[in-house]
């Protein structure tokens, strides 16, 4: 499932692709994206407006219009934004096209979604699945105190807490368990019994593996997906379990399990 650092290089993509650029067509091949708005909507709110701004928030990208209209899309779990040339035929499992003109040049800007799990959403304001997110860690760095209180707030599991997107925007299954094995904190930790420096600890881990993902997206894990290989630290076998539904990789013999008292 793509998580921040892929929604950012997808958004680095379409800032370069759209903004600026005059739409001259737009489609929405697929009515699963769109609702409950009809499909048309998202069709006619595109139609020869130009796009002022590509931002992006967690796992929620937001196209700004030179009318204030706003297009929110959100990947699901196989999304994905391509450019092509405007005449090539549809892309393998293509549900909506935009057309633009950028700097005198036709292209076509493609979304891709073979699970079909992503959202296509026109609003003249911000929508709610965009306000009420956390601050989003690229864009506005994790507030230390803020996380410390946070945890000193929650029984919940560390990992969980992390994966709140109204804690911290973006971060997901891939992040956090790195992030974890960086902070050597052990997932399951409630956050209630972690120490000050753990949330220092925690933010520098989530900066870390932000980084190397953005650098190498898709290809370069610390710990994820790594059970029954050696830690990379410390040598011992790596374990997983499963929190909130999702499968965490973590060093038992490096990350410290914190237990309330």
């Amino acid at each position: 499932m793509p998580e921040l650092p892929d929604v950012e290089i997808a958004r680095r993509h379409l800032q370069r692709w759209l903004v600026g650029a005059k739409v001259s067509a737009a489609y929405c091949l697929d009515v699963r994206l769109t609702r409950p708005q009809p499909s048309r909507a998202f069709v006619r709110t595109l139609t020869g407006r130009t796009v002022n701004a590509v931002a992006r928030k967690g796992k929620w990208l937001r196209f700004i219009l030179d009318d204030e209209s706003r297009v929110f899309s959100h990947l699901g779990m196989t999304g994905d934004w391509l450019q092509v040339p405007m005449n090539a035929p549809a892309q393998r499992s293509e549900r909506a096209r935009i057309d633009v003109i950028q700097r005198g040049r036709a292209i076509s800007v493609r979304y891709v979604d073979a699970r079909r799990f992503g959202r296509l959403i026109v609003a003249r304001d911000d929508i709610a699945d965009w306000t009420t997110l956390g601050p989003d860690p690229l864009v506005n760095g994790v507030d230390i105190g803020r996380l410390s209180e946070t945890f000193a707030k929650s029984q919940r599991a560390v990992k969980i807490i992390l994966m709140d997107q109204r804690v911290l925007a973006g971060i997901g299954n891939i992040l956090a368990t790195d992030a974890l094995w960086i902070a050597r904190l052990d997932p399951r930790s409630p956050g209630i019994a972690l120490l000050p420096r753990d949330a220092r600890e925690m933010a520098r881990g989530l900066h870390q593996a932000i980084a190397r993902e953005l650098a190498d997206p898709g290809d370069s894990f610390f710990v994820y997906g790594s059970a029954g290989k050696p830690c990379p630290r410390c040598g011992r076998r790596l374990s997983s379990i499963v929190l909130g539904g999702r499968t965490s990789v973590y060093c038992p013999g490096c990350q410290v399990r914190r237990k309330m008292e």
